[in-house]
């Protein structure tokens, strides 16, 4: 199968495809947890802190890194779509994927960041409100720019692209 790059897809597209990554996340973020849980909790301790969540972000940078400096991860390609390095049609390196995973922290960060500090931690459906905003706006910003790209992708000089795959037939 070749693909070809065509354009930026639509933020609805995109969208799509961020929401079937997190169902596929959960399922590896699933599996860290039972390992984490087995091999570094025997005791059966749960109050696991932030070594917990320190090990599940790196397991996070790890899964998207490597599949990016690959290309794609199996949701982009579900939705045929594709990241380059900007202005390639090669995927990014390893370095840039995981600047891009560090900047795509952009989704969620500035509105957990602004709860914390506006002291709201204990208002019942602040965090999801604030996470809410958040993805709303950013993914409005979208708007803003003339090629309808990411923030982070911007910033890691990156571009995700829809493809259009063509299946070639084997010469006999």
């Amino acid at each position: 199968m070749k693909a070809q790059a065509s354009r930026t897809p639509r933020l609805t597209v995109r969208m799509a495809c961020g929401v079937y990554e997190g169902l596929l996340l959960f399922g590896v973020l699933a599996c860290a947890a039972l390992l984490y849980g087995v091999l570094l909790r025997p005791d059966g301790n749960t109050n696991w802190g932030p070594w917990f969540s320190g090990f599940m972000l790196i397991v996070m940078a790890g899964y998207f890194t490597w599949f990016w400096s690959k290309g794609e991860t199996l949701a982009m390609a579900t939705w045929h779509l594709r990241i380059h390095a900007k202005g390639s049609e090669r995927p990014p390196s390893k370095p840039r994927a995981l600047l891009r995973f560090a900047l795509s922290l952009l989704w969620f960060l500035p509105g957990l960041v602004t709860v914390h500090l506006f002291g709201l931690d204990h208002v019942r459906g602040a965090w999801w409100l604030a996470l809410g905003a958040n993805i709303v706006a950013y993914a409005a910003l979208t708007r803003l720019h003339p090629s309808r790209q990411y923030l982070h992708d911007l910033l890691a000089g990156t571009e995700m692209l829809r493809v259009q795959r063509v299946i070639q037939k084997k010469a006999r």
